[in-house]
């Protein structure tokens, strides 16, 4: 396991009780650590969370839908990078 998804599994607690994490989401990621669904099951949380900034955009007008859309496939896919977030959260 990486070290950054240790570091994950270490502050999980942590995370569902600051609300960044849902019980479910949580249980998820208890069941497949060490797995080959880790990785999915924490871009689906990542994508749960730009979804919420990338609608927000959309609706403001700094992000089409079709750019809103090819972000989140971006972040779906594991892409998690600084850039990546800061476009989703001010636009283009």
């Amino acid at each position: 396991m990486p070290p950054s998804d240790k570091r994950i599994m270490e502050r999980l607690d942590a995370m569902v009780a600051a609300g960044r994490v849902t019980e479910e989401e949580a249980a998820r990621l208890r069941a497949c650590e060490g797995t080959d669904e880790f990785g999915p099951a924490l871009a689906a949380i990542r994508t749960r969370h730009a979804k919420v900034h990338s609608d927000a955009a959309v609706r403001d007008g700094r992000l089409t839908q079709e750019e809103a859309d090819d972000a989140l496939a971006r972040v779906h896919a594991g892409e998690h990078s600084s850039e990546l977030r800061a476009r989703i959260k001010r636009g283009p």
